[in-house]
């Protein structure tokens, strides 16, 4: 069977779509088409990175934009002489001399993706890809991390991490079915085994079970810039049919750091994180039911300040019950990790 030819208002349709101003049929007729023009792909998707590092213009200063497209782009080896070079270069421009605006063609126009938009470009290729170059312009929500534990590495049991995409803490595993309780979604959760990974504070006695997630969130500073944002982050319990005289309890917390924060081995841990944290926010659900066959989802809210570049993720079990408290976990599991970025009304 051949392939067909690209219609020639495809280029124009691409363009209404990236514009916001989509007529009827534009959507399904791009989706269409890439489908059975594969190598167009690329195109769209380069020409979404493209006019997303252009609308990066609104940065106050041009070393915000250099930074800002640094940020968004695979970066040479050599990326940080490449920054200085380019601020090296602006700063010897005399400062009466205007910033020149890039000259704008039928693909750039400035304008924000629309929901159709989005959408489509959200199904050909992955969210954490496509959201990385849009989202500054889409201002809705963005998906920073999901994870069901399907793939990567298995978790550090190194405590609280401080390099981003990985996951750390006490002793767990990726585990498939087992003991009557299925993943919430996929083949694969992850199982609390033990509360005292050797250098834990108070490791003897411990009786919480942690797993840490550091997320870097520089790449989306503009969307909370003004204050105008929150992180939202949500993840399903469960356990097996524990004992009546037992009780767990489970929790999701979040912490604002900076950098340096982020990045000091033993800075981070113990009771000072909530007090050390730019800002922290933590969600508990007080009684873990007894029923294995559902997942019970713990969801919280952390308004970003403006100074954030890392966020740090905390999640939990606990030994509830009074004379219970032990380091073991029989069989608890963990699944379904979603954090997103939403736009809010910047306070006051």
């Amino acid at each position: 069977m051949s392939t067909p030819p690209a219609p020639e208002d495809l280029p124009a349709a691409l363009t209404r779509l990236i514009e916001g101003e989509a007529e009827p049929h534009d959507d399904a007729q791009v989706a269409e088409m890439l489908r059975a023009r594969p190598e167009l792909i690329a195109q769209f998707r380069q020409q979404l990175r493209l006019d997303a590092m252009l609308r990066l213009e609104a940065e106050p200063t041009a070393e915000a934009f250099v930074e800002s497209v640094a940020a968004r782009t695979q970066p040479p080896a050599d990326a940080a002489s490449f920054v200085d070079r380019v601020k090296a270069a602006l700063s010897s421009r005399p400062e009466a001399e205007p910033a020149a605006r890039p000259r704008r063609s039928v693909w750039l126009q400035w304008r924000p993706l629309t929901t159709a938009a989005a959408g489509l470009v959200i199904g050909l290729f992955s969210a954490s890809m496509v959201m990385a170059y849009v989202a500054p312009s889409l201002g809705k929500i963005i998906t920073v991390l999901q994870d069901g534990f399907e793939s990567g590495p298995a978790p550090r049991v190194t405590g609280i991490p401080t390099e981003p995409g990985i996951w750390s803490g006490d002793y767990t595993e990726v585990v498939g079915e087992q003991q009557g309780v299925k993943p919430e979604s996929g083949r694969k959760m992850l199982r609390f085994l033990r509360a005292d990974y050797d250098g834990k504070p108070n490791s003897q006695g411990s009786y919480v079970g942690d797993i840490y997630r550091l997320i870097d969130l520089r790449p989306y500073r503009r969307e909370f810039a003004d204050g105008g944002a929150v992180v939202q982050a949500s993840a399903g319990f469960n356990a097996i049919a524990f004992p009546e005289n037992e009780q767990y309890r489970v929790s999701v917390a979040m912490y604002a750091l900076t950098a340096e924060m982020a990045s000091t081995p033993g800075a981070l841990g113990g009771p000072s994180l909530d007090n050390d944290a730019l800002a922290m926010a933590r969600k508990c659900l007080a009684r873990l039911d007894r029923d294995p066959s559902t997942w019970q989802k713990v969801e919280g809210e952390l308004r970003v300040p403006r100074d954030t570049e890392f966020l740090l993720i905390h999640l939990a079990v606990t030994h509830a019950a009074r004379g219970q408290k032990r380091e073991t976990f029989d069989g608890h599991y963990l699944d379904g990790v979603q954090v997103t970025l939403a736009r809010r009304a910047p306070l006051p």
